[in-house]
């Protein structure tokens, strides 16, 4: 959850945000978390936006370098010029950016109002009277564009623990299929097969073992991945974007760095309907409980930091 205003820079490639990729990845070390080209965008372009022939190209990336978050884009054309990069400024929520964009706009130049879009709930683009290029963001939360009728607590499992291991210990547990198939189900069952493609668009099959040799695959798909901070899923689809038969739930892990090594650990499932949760909480129940490490010594022997070393 957004609590305080983020500035991310925002890059703009003119058409070469690929090779930019690969060159930061190369030299850099850089780590794609995602991309979005506009032919995958479910809101084209309208007409005369981008050049012809640009479907495959960036609409949208996230990439790291080192611990620094970057976005980037191919953007709208072949000449980036003055305006190739620009400050992403995200805000807690649509008050705090609504007045953030007014006075950014006052005495500047707004190059798109504010307002709803597919990938935010109020968005907006303005150049300050400095001339320095503003995008204003609210994240929209992951479970927020599947709407119930039900209260929203009454769908929800919810489980937090403390454990004495850092953070990325645990969220190497979530994004290594080794190391997730030791922990993901409580025995006897197991997991046969793990393909996890950990970014935002990304497919994960995850398929459960019964203890009578029966086996049950999970298709789903990576809303939002933040590197040692957080993960959120849904079965929702089973690739980008190809909806599922029937979506089950949403997962959100987050994981809190508490200092000395210890992490607060949080996972909340969110169902489409109070049966789901119900049968949910009942699997879990049968099971030995929910599917989820709760101290470090539930974590695979590579991670646990209480196991001896060779």
């Amino acid at each position: 959850m957004i609590t305080e205003p983020s500035v991310t820079p925002y890059l703009f490639f003119g058409g070469k945000c690929d090779a930019a990729l690969a060159f930061y990845q190369e030299h850099l070390g850089a780590q794609v978390l995602m991309t979005m080209r506009y032919r995958e965008s479910p809101d084209p372009p309208p007409p005369g936006m981008v050049p012809e022939g640009w479907d495959d190209k960036v609409m949208h990336a996230a990439f790291t370098v080192g611990k620094t978050h970057l976005m980037g884009s191919d953007g709208c054309d072949e000449k980036p010029g003055k305006n190739s990069h620009s400050l992403s400024l995200t805000m807690p929520d649509e008050g705090e950016a609504r007045r953030a964009f007014e006075a950014l706009a006052d005495g500047g130049s707004v190059g798109m109002p504010i307002g709803r879009t597919f990938w935010s709930p109020c968005f907006g683009m303005v150049t300050d009277r400095f001339g320095i290029h503003w995008m204003v963001t609210v994240p929209e939360e992951a479970a927020a564009a599947f709407d119930s009728a039900a209260e929203p607590e009454d769908l929800d499992l919810r489980l937090e623990r403390e454990i004495a291991a850092p953070r990325e210990v645990l969220y190497r547990c979530w994004t290594e299929p080794e190391l997730l198939k030791q922990w993901f189900c409580p025995k006897p069952w197991g997991v046969s097969g793990a393909e996890l493609d950990v970014r935002a668009g990304g497919s994960s099959r995850i398929t459960m073992r019964s203890p009578e040799g029966g086996e049950f695959p999970n298709l789903g798909i990576y809303l939002e991945v933040v590197p040692d901070e957080k993960i959120v899923f849904t079965d929702a689809y089973t690739s980008a974007w190809e909806p599922s038969a029937k979506p089950f739930m949403t997962g959100i892990i987050t994981f809190e760095d508490l200092g000395g090594g210890r992490t607060k650990y949080t996972a909340v499932v969110k169902h489409w309907t109070k049966a789901d949760r119900d049968r949910h909480e009942r699997w879990a129940s049968t099971r030995g409980g929910a599917k989820r490490p709760t101290s470090s010594k539930n974590l695979p022997p590579r991670c646990n930091p209480e196991s001896p070393r060779r």
